[in-house]
């Protein structure tokens, strides 16, 4: 929670569109109001490990983008990464 609340692209006013990624990937987009923050938050829905095609997400390329929850960064963001079972990310640019 405490990092949501850092997070102005999870302002309720935010803008917010729900994603059609794939069968076992849920996903939403949200930004903030001042247009600064984009999160891309994605939801492995199963209980298996699945490949998921970053290039879905539109990340441009000039922007460094960021797993909130893990720290990790996406150098490659037309490339494929391995969701575990469950596992989600907030993508960010910020």
């Amino acid at each position: 929670i405490m990092l949501r609340k850092r997070c102005k692209a999870f302002h309720p006013n935010a803008t917010m569109f729900t994603l059609h990624l794939a069968d076992s990937v849920f996903g939403f987009w949200r930004q903030s109001l001042d247009r600064e923050q984009d999160i891309f938050a994605v939801f492995n829905v199963t209980d298996a490990a699945v490949p998921f095609d970053l290039s879905g997400l539109n990340l441009t390329i000039d922007n460094v983008w960021v797993d909130l929850v893990s720290g990790s960064t996406f150098k490659d963001t037309t490339g494929s990464i391995e969701l575990r079972p469950y596992q989600f990310l907030w993508i960010s640019n910020k």
